[in-house]
């Protein structure tokens, strides 16, 4: 400091420099809301594919009319909740709960574009009916053939969505346990709907292999995430 600087000399620097302070962090914060709210309209857009691809290829002759109701309108409330949560960057210092929206939504579109890629809109009577699941079928029974197939899909969902949802990320720490109930949730009426006609050991042990399929899937994103960038 220049000793014979005048106090108002001095005042009008110390504004200045905070002026400048606050517009560059200012532009900074508003690229990187901007940036978030992209990744967060794309993700919701994925999901909503997702979940339209999953059920458009659906025969519902075997269902009550309710069915095709009652499942739309789950899917679409949880589809609104997810993506406000992540449009708004709702979280706390110790829950990334946007983040962690957009793993269940990217996982729900990938598992989108793999049912409607599936030759079968039934996706059980397809695995059912291959060489593999046929033989699992026989030899452990429909439900425990129903939960190895909720496994590995819903690992592939999952390990695939979370390194995609963390980029650009910048280090942000994201534990397991969020994305996995975003995407297990975002799955479940899915699995409801294709277990249909069924049992209910069958949507059981789909459901609790896929909760299964996306802890090992997320921890293992994360992992890989942290690998590529480090």
């Amino acid at each position: 400091m220049d000793e014979d600087e005048t106090p108002t000399a001095l005042s009008q620097r110390v504004r200045t420099a905070i002026g400048a302070s606050l517009r560059g962090d200012f532009e900074f914060r508003g690229g990187r809301t901007a940036r978030r709210l992209v990744l967060a309209g794309v993700a919701g857009i994925v999901g909503a594919l997702g979940a339209t691809l999953l059920v458009a290829e659906h025969s519902f002759d075997h269902h009550a009319h309710w069915h095709i109701v009652a499942f739309s309108a789950v899917w679409t409330g949880m589809l609104v909740v997810t993506l406000a949560i992540a449009l708004l960057e709702i979280r706390t210092p110790s829950l990334p709960l946007a983040r962690s929206a957009i793993v269940g939504l990217i996982g729900l579109g990938i598992a989108g574009l793999c049912g409607a890629a599936c030759p079968d809109p039934h996706f059980l009577v397809w695995w059912s009916d291959s060489t593999l699941g046929a033989k699992v079928s026989e030899s452990l029974g429909l439900w425990l053939s129903a939960s190895c197939f909720g496994l590995v899909t819903a690992f592939a969902f999952a390990i695939v969505a979370t390194p995609l949802a963390l980029l650009g990320s910048r280090g942000e720490v994201l534990r397991p346990a969020l994305p996995v109930a975003f995407l297990s949730l975002l799955l479940a009426p899915g699995v409801a709907l294709q277990s249909v006609g069924t049992s209910w050991a069958v949507f059981a042990g789909w459901m609790i292999a896929t909760v299964i399929g996306c802890c090992a899937g997320v921890t293992g994103g994360i992992r890989l995430r942290r690998s590529l960038v480090g």
